[in-house]
C-alpha cells in the first residue's frame, strides 16, 4: 500500500518572508522561558562582504535559520539592531527599532 504525502512548499524568498518572520520571532521573545541556541561575538571579515563585527543572538539553525545581529560603538552600545533570516543560500533582514524590546534585551546582553 502506498501513502500519499502531500508537501506545501513555500518558494518565497527570505525578502519575502523576513517581516512577518521577525513579528513571530518577537512573540517567542516575550517568553521568559524561551531559549535561543546561542550569544556569541563574530569577529569582522568572519564572512564575505562583512567589514563589522557583530553580538550574534541565534534562535535557529540551519535551513532555515534567524538570528539578531548587533552592532555596538566603542562604548560596547548599540547603534544598529538587525533580524536575519536565512534560507540555503538566500538571507534578508530588518532593522529593529530602538523602542522595541528586542533592543533593550539585547543591550543587556551585550552588556
Amino acid at each position: 500500500m502506498e501513502m500519499a504525502v502531500n508537501y506545501k512548499r513555500d518558494y518565497r524568498t527570505c525578502a519575502q518572508k523576513v517581516k512577518q518572520e521577525w513579528i513571530d520571532r518577537q512573540e517567542d521573545l516575550k517568553d521568559p522561558e524561551y531559549e535561543a541556541l546561542g550569544f556569541d561575538y563574530v569577529e569582522p571579515h568572519t564572512w564575505d562582504d562583512q567589514p563589522e563585527g557583530y553580538w550574534r543572538w541565534q534562535f535557529s539553525w540551519g535551513g532555515p535559520s534567524d538570528e539578531l545581529r548587533g552592532y555596538v560603538n566603542e562604548f560596547r552600545e548599540l547603534h544598529r539592531l538587525e533580524y536575519w533570516y536565512l534560507d540555503w543560500g538566500d538571507g534578508a533582514h530588518v532593522l529593529v527599532d530602538q523602542d522595541a524590546e528586542a533592543w533593550t534585551q539585547m543591550q543587556e546582553m551585550i552588556g
